[in-house]
């Protein structure tokens, strides 16, 4: 397995786990995430979006989707930058900024895991 490959695989795990919670506990998850309970039906269906878009992370990490791995820097950073903007503009709870922390840790190591797997492949 590239390191790419498992960036992907962990980034789709940890987006299984932050939608099923959304979807079957959204206020036990939203009390993790120090903010406001909500009786809206929109947060299980953002938990369900999420579950389904880990699944694509992982089915792409395990079949070595390096097209994939790269889409996913740009869109990842189009959320972290979408997320801030909601805080910047009081629209959304500071807390968002962890969220949005975690996201550009793993645009980091997903992008040096490309360069790094790319290195090994020209060696070879």
């Amino acid at each position: 397995m590239t390191r790419t490959n498992r960036s992907l695989i962990v980034f789709g795990y940890y987006d299984c786990l932050m939608g099923f919670g959304l979807f079957a506990a959204p206020d036990t998850t939203l009390d993790l995430l120090l903010t406001a309970r909500t009786t809206e039906h929109w947060i299980r269906l953002l938990g369900m979006s999420a579950m389904v878009l880990g699944f694509y992370y992982i089915v792409a990490g395990r079949a070595n989707l390096t097209v994939m791995a790269r889409a996913s820097l740009w869109g990842r950073l189009g959320m972290a930058a979408g997320f801030s903007a909601l805080v910047l503009l009081d629209l959304a709870p500071a807390l968002l900024f962890g969220i949005v922390g975690n996201e550009l840790l793993g645009v980091l190591w997903t992008a040096l895991a490309l360069k790094a797997d790319a290195r090994t492949d020209a060696r070879a």
